[in-house]
């Protein structure tokens, strides 16, 4: 009997050893997978470059963490950029970084990030008082230094800017701007810094005026990848975010930029819903998506911008969060949705004393023109019902210029933000007549597609508690006290 014990006892011993010994080669292999990783950048000052020998910036020095924290074999290379990107197309086991997700690439690759927010921005003088809330102020905010044949000349050429003076080089323009004989230079947020100090200058005698469009850089990663080894890199860059590890990193580079988050908060101006107030975004909408954020340790680093740029940011890259959008059919399955978290009436308006009535969709149809505002869901409406004579501009105040002038008959507006767009565009309430209401819609937060499904549940589960507690009430009341509340309650 004892030998009996004995030998079942080495036995059970030596399965245990083997258990063991399997479970670490599997675990070792799934850590290795199946290959070592090659990582590559290409030389983009200040997030990746060679100084004295050594490969160093901003984004290296995320990659550096992020290949400890993986326990990740391999080294950082300088590549030429088309030779990377030639690797991490054809290979497995690529990292490229810095890269830009771009609708093209988006599907190409595996991405972790973001690592950095290349933004195009206008910058004015510190003294000079200039503060942009949109567009059309921007286009009458002064002359505008550009660098010919950048890209950031291209797209102020394409919004229509008339006030750009072009110069060889961005130096040459930002002279002209401490000199005082431009107002604005536009120039990407990363290479403002260096080139400031090229002239004598710094960060501290400019501002970000406005921002006219957003990229967002990740490391790229070839599909031949593991999933696994992407995943781990992901949660490993999560927790610098929330550690505070990353915005340590991003403060030693960029120190007057936010850095990116694990959600991007975008949002557009459009009182009383959102804002710029005193430097900082505001509104109802704002206001409810900071406690949302607040309530689940999410920092507060809402950018404000160009509704197009908002919009196209949040159609491109993962964990965004555009508010506010209202929930047409257009958009249904663009986004993932939470709200609502408010309503309003989408109404024509004419110039008063025009004599101009409407009964009815089809009398608006066959007037010569309706002033409406690009991508806004009252446009998608109406070209919904088949309107032909839409005049698309991509400002609101631009609509109520043309009302005014006769270019058009009428412009569609909702309710809660007329009074605001219509004061900016410099004109009064009494100069408009409402004279048709084509239906009233509520409003939401929207959520990039691929933004996980309990990522949305939880923010809409913080919303309702919000309803709840009466924080709801207390913020909307703030911006709009006699609104009628009882429908958005119980939705």
């Amino acid at each position: 009997m004892k030998m009996k014990m004995m030998k079942r006892y080495v036995f059970l011993s030596w399965l245990m050893a083997l258990s063991v010994l399997l479970l670490a080669t599997g675990a070792q292999a799934s850590a290795t997978d199946a290959g070592a990783l090659r990582i590559l950048t290409e030389d983009n000052p200040p997030l990746n470059f060679t100084k004295d020998g050594a490969i160093t910036g901003l984004a290296t020095e995320v990659v550096r963490e992020l290949v400890k924290r993986t326990g990740t074999a391999g080294r950082i290379r300088m590549v030429a950029w088309p030779a990377g990107y030639q690797a991490l197309s054809e290979r497995p086991n690529i990292a490229l970084f810095s890269t830009v997700m771009t609708a093209e690439r988006k599907g190409r690759f595996q991405w972790v990030g973001p690592l950095a927010v290349v933004d195009t921005n206008l910058y004015a003088l510190k003294r000079s008082g200039i503060q942009i809330a949109n567009l059309d102020q921007a286009r009458k905010a002064g002359r505008i230094a550009t660098v010919r044949k950048y890209y950031s000349e291209q797209v102020l050429k394409e919004e229509g800017f008339g006030n750009t003076e072009s110069f060889p080089d961005r130096e040459a323009g930002l002279r002209k701007l401490l000199d005082g004989k431009v107002q604005l230079v536009v120039s990407s947020n990363t290479e403002m810094p260096a080139a400031l100090k090229r002239i004598g200058a710094s960060m501290d005698d400019v501002t970000n005026a406005f921002t006219l469009s957003t990229d967002l850089v990740y490391i790229a990663f070839s599909k031949g990848t593991s999933p696994k080894r992407v995943a781990r890199w992901q949660d490993a860059l999560d927790a610098m975010k929330r550690d505070g590890s990353f915005a340590k990193i991003y403060a030693r580079w960029l120190p007057a930029e936010i850095p990116p988050g694990i959600f991007q908060l975008v949002t557009e101006e459009y009182p009383p819903v959102t804002f710029m107030r005193a430097g900082n975004p505001s509104g109802f909408v704002a206001d409810m998506v900071r406690e949302i954020a607040a309530r689940q340790g999410i920092p507060d680093t809402i950018r404000l911008t160009s509704w197009k740029n908002a919009y196209n940011m949040a159609l491109l890259y993962p964990k965004v969060v555009l508010f506010s959008a209202e929930r047409t059919p257009e958009r249904e399955r663009l986004f993932q949705w939470v709200g609502p978290v408010g309503k309003n009436s989408a109404i024509l308006y004419a110039k008063r004393g025009s004599g101009i009535r409407v009964n009815s969709l089809e009398d608006a149809r066959k007037l010569a023109a309706i002033a409406t505002t690009t991508n806004w869901f009252t446009e998608q409406h109406l070209k919904r019902e088949g309107f032909t004579n839409l005049v698309s501009s991509p400002d609101p105040r631009t609509n109520v210029r043309q009302l005014m002038s006769g270019e058009v008959q009428l412009s569609v507006f909702t309710d809660i933000t007329i009074p605001a767009i219509v004061t900016d565009a410099g004109y009064r309430m009494d100069d408009l007549e409402p004279v048709f209401t084509v239906g009233q819609t509520y409003f939401y937060i929207a959520m990039s597609k691929d933004t996980p499904a309990d990522t949305v549940q939880a923010w809409q589960a913080t919303l309702d508690s919000l309803k709840q507690d009466g924080t709801f009430e207390k913020i909307y009341r703030r911006y709009l006290p006699d609104a009628n509340l009882d429908d958005l309650l119980k939705r």
